[in-house]
């Protein structure tokens, strides 16, 4: 009702006629027969711009409509002075958004490699710290690309180094609870801004009512970015969203690795006080020679929890979501170890306890975007559509195209009919990185596309029973 109000002074205030939005009836896990019925299910998702804000329920219709912000913003520079360097920890980020467990990361410019610390401590309690240990820090070195550095491999200069990088897994973690906590760097120096606490909520528990999901994609470090970051860090800091996901596409460093530190830099105010649950997209992987080094080292998840031997593909629940976290880039027919984990995965789902079942990946299996058209998920859907179908799926959101677009329900390439067989996809790989909006649009709007626009911002799901 908050977004549909939202949306409706926006429409009136801007002259523009406002969608209806309907609640959505669930359905049961038609997979097994197992899980009973979901009733008086209720999803909003809102893609915030400044001030307007579109209603996405699955029964509303739409069209093209352009933005009122048109095409990309600066990058914000290596030397702007947020990027500096600070001495000690800093780049602290949480990664995971499990109820029960959270994996602190941070780089530290001491060059001992001495165990990392993380201390934490539940607000409500006011007992002394519990240090928790980790593995001792390490450091990577890769080639910068060309574009960064053109000496290539016999020019030392190119060669880049990291910081050394710490990592901290906090395991039994009450959901609902606010915790506290600061990590310590070898020579046991407390992060920078010390006079300022580091907290965190951890989701609701997985069977609770509701779980609200801030939502991005294909984010980068531009003023358009940073607009982005804000409204989520305000979001966070308001207590509307519990958890992050992020469907790939992170920094843009695209080979220039400088820009892994300087994205963690930029935007720790949020990435330091909300878990987030990652996907990777094409800049982890082919950008730059990337192949995952970065973004495997510096993003850590609890994929071994989900009993997934990569950390490409997992899956976590909060609140009444089981929440599947799936790779673009990596095998997906039968037999392969995605396909394989996927069809175990859900087969674990209790649907009772997480009605609502959300699949998150980059590539998108739907758009009318003739950038990156549907070939390049299509393998990927052959894969693994049918086994999203047959489990129930509700919604798949991704990245990649640069725009937003929210499909009705789909299913096989196509309006899925009767429309409870299908699922709804959105588009929100418009976090606002550098590569401006992917154009153009198909001239024709498929029959299956709701609407599709060109805007920047991120989305707030809720999801509750």
């Amino acid at each position: 009702r908050a977004c549909a109000q939202a949306r409706a002074r926006s429409a009136s205030s801007e002259n523009k006629p406002v969608s209806q939005h309907s609640a959505r009836q669930g359905r049961g896990s038609e997979s097994d027969g197992a899980a009973g019925r979901r009733s008086g299910l209720a999803a909003a998702f809102c893609n915030l711009e400044h001030s307007m804000m579109h209603i996405l329920a699955t029964a509303l219709s739409g069209t093209t409509r352009p933005s009122n912000r048109v095409g990309g913003s600066p990058l914000i520079p290596l030397s702007d002075p947020r990027n500096a360097q600070r001495a000690g920890p800093e780049q602290i980020h949480l990664t995971g958004a499990s109820v029960d467990s959270i994996h602190v990361t941070w780089s530290d410019n001491d060059t001992s490699t001495a165990p990392s610390v993380v201390e934490v401590r539940a607000v409500s309690d006011a007992a002394s710290w519990t240090a928790v240990l980790g593995p001792s820090g390490s450091v990577y070195s890769a080639l910068q690309a060309a574009d960064a550095c053109p000496g290539g491999y016999t020019d030392p200069s190119c060669i880049y180094t990291s910081s050394v990088l710490h990592s901290v897994q906090l395991t039994q973690l009450e959901p609902a609870t606010e915790y506290e906590y600061r990590v310590r760097s070898a020579a046991g120096k407390v992060q920078a801004r010390s006079s300022r606490s580091l907290r965190f909520t951890t989701p609701p528990a997985a069977g609770s009512p509701a779980v609200r999901f801030g939502v991005v994609a294909d984010l980068g470090q531009t003023t358009n970015s940073s607009a982005t970051v804000s409204g989520l860090q305000q979001a966070a800091e308001d207590g509307s969203i519990d958890a992050i996901l992020l469907g790939g596409d992170l920094s843009y460093a695209d080979g220039d690795h400088r820009r892994w530190d300087s994205y963690a830099r930029l935007f720790e105010g949020l990435w330091a006080g909300v878990p987030v649950a990652h996907v990777g997209g094409n800049h982890e992987v082919s950008s730059g020679g990337e192949n995952w080094l970065a973004y495997s080292r510096r993003y850590p998840n609890g994929h071994a929890a989900a009993q997934s031997d990569s950390f490409l593909w997992y899956s976590l629940e909060a609140g009444p979501a089981h929440v599947m976290m799936l790779c673009s880039y990596a095998a997906s027919g039968p037999g392969s170890p995605q396909h394989e984990w996927l069809t175990r995965d859900l087969a674990s789902v209790d649907r009772r306890r997480t009605p609502w079942l959300i699949a998150v990946l980059h590539t998108p299996w739907y758009t009318s975007n003739r950038h990156h058209p549907m070939s390049e998920g299509a393998r990927m859907r052959e894969d693994l559509e049918p086994l999203l179908l047959a489990a129930g799926t509700d919604l798949v959101l991704n990245g990649h195209v640069h725009a937003y677009e929210r499909t009705h329900p789909v299913a096989r390439g196509g309006l899925a009919s009767p429309p409870e067989s299908g699922i709804t996809h959105i588009t929100v790989g418009d976090g606002g990185n550098r590569e401006h909006f992917a154009r153009p649009w198909e001239p024709q709007q498929p029959a299956w596309s709701a609407l599709r626009e060109y805007v920047y911002g991120w989305g707030h799901l809720l999801g509750a029973v």
